[in-house]
């Protein structure tokens, strides 16, 4: 039987934490989600080349993404609601801890395929279980981070606030397809995994022993079963924005996940060159996200619903210039288009499903943002794949731009959208202390 719950000291407004404590704190979050993009996103290098060199169809190169997204959609409403009722860094910590696991199992699964120690489906099958443990398990860090940012900012403060947090995220997407095309040729793919499966798990230990928490959790009754928590989704304050996240994730999912076959087939490349070429466009693509996120955002001091729609109208054109792309540079250029329309348009549905409901609830409302991210993936991949392959290698692109452009009228005609970017008006109140 677990000890009863001994909540901490109550906030004291005579006492608060010293700006030099939040800005450690935040950067140390900012570290550990660099750190597992890093490892998340040097897959969508890897894994097409590696697909190849096993000689299995691309599709399952899809279901791998497929199946850790329905995971990590079902359960980061979980790990965000827990995250209320517990409090959120011993869910930062788990997650960490369950990504390097996973990460881990991937390398060895990896080793075994290439030295054909089992048979290239099983080396598949193993890999699909390392990312179904990043699914369940690893997607407890992203909505009790995002909600930890929440508890300690205005609503004014909040969409940059959060938007320099998921930029974490995209400096891993940079830093990891180009570690990945450095270093895999050096170490092979599976000693570089091992190489980031330790980094994070360092990360976890440093979460633990030194970012601080001094608020009591907002609630104790937080249901957790995963319909009750989606059910809050069609809550209207949130709706709409989870309704634009989910468009816009599948949009970003069929771009990132069709990138590399794209370059390889659009110029005829071999599987080492492909991965080469894609690794670059997808660091540069994520470079632009993180401009967008860490500079352009915090330049323009936009509204939610200005960078939601914004983001989209990039992203149409973006989508539509790839049709048109017929060399290296021009695909590099209309990914970036989209990347970094992508870096307006998660900032703003991200930042205004936050404002528009009230503190005890950040952790549920992060825990659906962030589970837009596994919808998106589920859909993305093998439905960008399979158009890819059936209907041309253009056809996931003329998807996503037609996919943005309802993005766009979502963003631009919903009133619940217009009215959480009133909200951000909302003179900014006392913050809590770490």
């Amino acid at each position: 039987m677990s000890a009863p719950y001994d909540p901490p000291d109550p906030y004291d407004p005579s006492h608060p934490s010293s700006e030099d404590e939040r800005r450690a704190a935040f950067r140390l979050l900012f570290l550990c989600l660099m750190a597992t993009g890093i490892g998340n996103n040097m897959l969508f290098a890897i894994l097409p080349p590696l697909a190849r060199e096993l000689d299995v169809a691309e599709y399952w190169v899809g279901a791998i993404y497929t199946l850790s997204a329905v995971l990590f959609m079902t359960m980061t409403p979980i790990w965000g609601a827990l995250s209320d009722r517990r409090g959120r860094k011993p869910f930062i910590v788990f997650g960490l801890s369950a990504f390097s696991i996973s990460t881990l199992v991937f390398a060895i699964a990896t080793w075994a395929g290439e030295n054909a120690w089992i048979p290239p489906l099983g080396a598949i099958f193993a890999m699909a279980l390392a990312r179904a443990l990043f699914g369940s398990l690893g997607s407890a860090t992203n909505p009790s981070a995002q909600a930890y940012v929440a508890d300690r900012t205005s609503p004014a403060e909040r969409t940059e606030a959060l938007a320099g947090l998921t930029a974490a995220f995209g400096l891993g997407a940079v830093i990891g397809p180009a570690l990945a095309a450095s270093f895999v040729e050096w170490l092979g793919i599976a000693a570089f995994m091992v190489m980031i499966s330790i980094i994070v798990a360092l990360g976890a230990f440093a979460v633990w022993l030194y970012l601080p928490e001094k608020t009591p959790p907002q609630v104790q009754n937080r249901p957790i079963n995963p319909l009750k928590q989606f059910a809050f989704g069609a809550d209207p304050r949130i709706f709409p924005f989870m309704i634009y996240g989910a468009v816009i994730w599948v949009t970003q999912s069929l771009s990132l996940s069709s990138i590399a076959f794209f370059i390889m087939d659009r110029l005829s490349l071999d599987e080492a060159m492909g991965l080469q070429l894609s690794s670059i466009a997808l660091a540069t693509g994520a470079g632009a996200l993180i401009v967008a996120q860490l500079v352009v955002i915090p330049a323009m001091k936009a509204t939610p619903r200005l960078l939601m729609t914004h983001g989209a109208i990039i992203t149409v054109a973006g989508s539509s210039f790839m049709l048109f792309a017929s060399n290296y540079g021009g695909i590099v250029f209309a990914y970036i288009l989209i990347s970094f329309a992508f870096g307006l348009a998660r900032s703003g549905f991200v930042g205004g499903a936050s404002i528009a409901v009230s503190p005890e609830e950040q952790g549920r409302a992060a825990g659906l943002t962030t589970a837009t991210a596994g919808l998106g993936f589920i859909i993305g991949p093998v439905g960008g794949l399979f158009l890819f392959n059936q209907l041309g290698m253009f056809a996931p692109y003329i998807a996503a731009a037609v996919l943005a452009s309802v993005a766009v009228l979502i963003a631009w005609f919903h009133p619940g959208i217009a009215k959480a970017a009133e909200a951000v008006k909302i003179k900014p109140e006392p913050r809590p202390p770490l």
